[in-house]
Order: structure tokens, then C-alpha cells, then sequence
């Protein structure tokens, strides 16, 4: 008989490397599709606004929750620095469906999103782009102040604003001392 209490747990031990990261990139594509169905869907039935101000709630509390199942898991110090907060921003799960770079600058690193898949399947569907911009000021300061609180974030442009034709948003982490 087997000790371990959950028979998944068994399973994902015995997956390659490479079905692990399968798995975790199809994850990633769940919790999307979870999240924009759950937006359109209280769109649909109570507006743009109350959907954003949901949205926005989630993000003030989720972001805050993995921020902190990541950096227990990779075992990150507190004041870990600009490269441990991009490193959880680039793990949590929002990131492994959009495509992105990082720049960096003395002492500023500068994350832009090239590729939306949320935006462009609103813009493919008719719906237009929505104001996203709330809840990411929201989720990367969090994951700045749960890694490291002297990391300070800003947004250079995001939806509804306007943004250049090769990328959507762009966001500075800069230490402040």
C-alpha cells in the first residue's frame, strides 16, 4: 500500500521534467480561462465597472497569497532585491500566457508585456480592450511588498491609456532607498 495521501501527488512524481512543465504552462491556460470567464461573465451581467471592482478586489488578495507561496517555495530572503521580485512575477500564474521582457536599468527593471492573450481575445471578440491597469499597480506592488518592501513599481503605460503598437503595458521596479 502506498503512504502518500493523495494519489495526484504520486502521479506528478512520477511525470518527466518536460510533462511538468507541460502541465504547469496548461495550468497557467486554466487559470486564464477561468479568470476571463468569470469577468465577462459578471460583465455581462453587471458591467464593466463592477466587474473591474471584483477584479480588482481579487487582485489585492491573490496577488498577496502567491507572492508568498512563491517566495516560501524557492526559499527567497526578505529585502531580496529587484531580481527576486521579477523572478516571482515572471512564476506567478498569470505570466506564463503572456509574452514579455525584461530590461534592465541601473538599479530599475523595466517588464513589457508584448502580447496580451486577455486583450486580444476581447479586441477579436468585439469587446474592446478593458482598464487593466488597477489591478496590475495593485498585484505588483504587492509581489514587491511581500519579496521586497524598498521596491517600489510604476506604470510608464497600460490600458485604457495609450500604449505603442508593439506592446501593451510597461511597468518600472526600482529599489528606493
Amino acid at each position: 500500500m502506498d503512504t502518500h495521501d493523495n494519489p495526484v501527488h504520486d502521479e506528478l512524481e512520477r511525470l518527466p521534467k518536460e510533462k511538468l512543465i507541460e502541465l504547469i504552462k496548461m495550468y497557467s491556460k486554466n487559470w486564464h480561462t477561468c479568470d476571463g470567464l468569470w469577468f465577462t461573465g459578471v460583465e455581462k451581467r453587471y458591467g464593466t465597472g463592477m466587474a473591474l471592482e471584483i477584479d480588482i478586489d481579487m487582485w489585492k488578495i491573490s496577488s498577496r497569497i502567491e507572492a508568498k507561496r512563491i517566495k516560501e517555495i524557492l526559499g527567497i530572503p526578505d529585502n531580496g532585491g529587484l531580481d527576486a521580485v521579477l523572478q516571482t512575477v515572471n512564476l506567478m500564474s498569470w505570466a506564463a500566457k503572456c509574452e514579455y521582457r525584461v530590461e534592465n536599468g541601473d538599479g530599475t527593471r523595466r517588464l513589457t508585456v508584448i502580447s496580451c492573450p486577455p486583450q486580444e481575445a476581447r479586441i477579436k471578440s468585439g469587446m474592446g480592450t478593458f482598464d487593466c491597469r488597477p489591478t496590475f499597480e495593485i498585484g505588483f506592488s504587492n509581489v514587491a511588498s511581500i519579496i521586497d518592501p524598498n521596491v517600489t513599481v510604476s506604470c510608464k503605460y497600460c490600458p485604457p491609456g495609450p500604449h505603442p503598437s508593439d506592446s501593451w503595458c510597461q511597468w518600472e521596479f526600482k529599489i528606493d532607498h
